[in-house]
């Protein structure tokens, strides 16, 4: 399997982890929401990594090294590369937590967690979009 196409298996598991997490929300399963959120976060950023033919050791927190990458191949998302390791620590933090039931998350906190995903998945997708177009130019030379 190249690199792309593992790419797009992971960009539709991260999608597919958000729906699911958003269903847990409706039916006011906090803690999954959490869980849920935090593996679209977790899929979306080793999707990037993909791109780059990098395959991380299978760590929940992702965004340093991703973050890294794309700064230091051109793609800076300035304040937003913060906000993006800010939310995939916090949520690879609470991952554990929520599967286990060790703690009681909230509607708040399901609710920011799954805001949170919605925002560093359509970040990462457009940066996943303007890498493709760089790597279909490569390709054409």
């Amino acid at each position: 399997m190249n690199n792309v196409k593992r790419a797009d298996l992971l960009f539709t598991a991260a999608e597919e982890s958000l729906l699911q997490g958003e269903f847990s929300f409706r039916r006011k399963v906090w803690n999954l929401s959490i869980r849920r959120a935090q593996e679209a976060v977790e899929l979306s950023l080793t999707g990037i990594l993909a791109l780059f033919g990098v395959h991380y050791p299978k760590d929940h927190d992702q965004a340093p090294l991703a973050i890294r990458l794309l700064s230091n191949n051109g793609f800076d998302l300035g304040n937003k590369s913060q906000k993006i390791q800010e939310i995939s620590i916090d949520l690879s933090r609470k991952r554990g937590p929520a599967l286990h039931q060790e703690e009681g998350y909230d509607l708040e906190t399901a609710r920011k967690g799954l805001d949170d995903a919605k925002f560093v998945l359509t970040t990462v997708q457009e940066v996943r979009q303007a890498l493709l177009r760089k790597i279909a130019a490569k390709a054409g030379k």
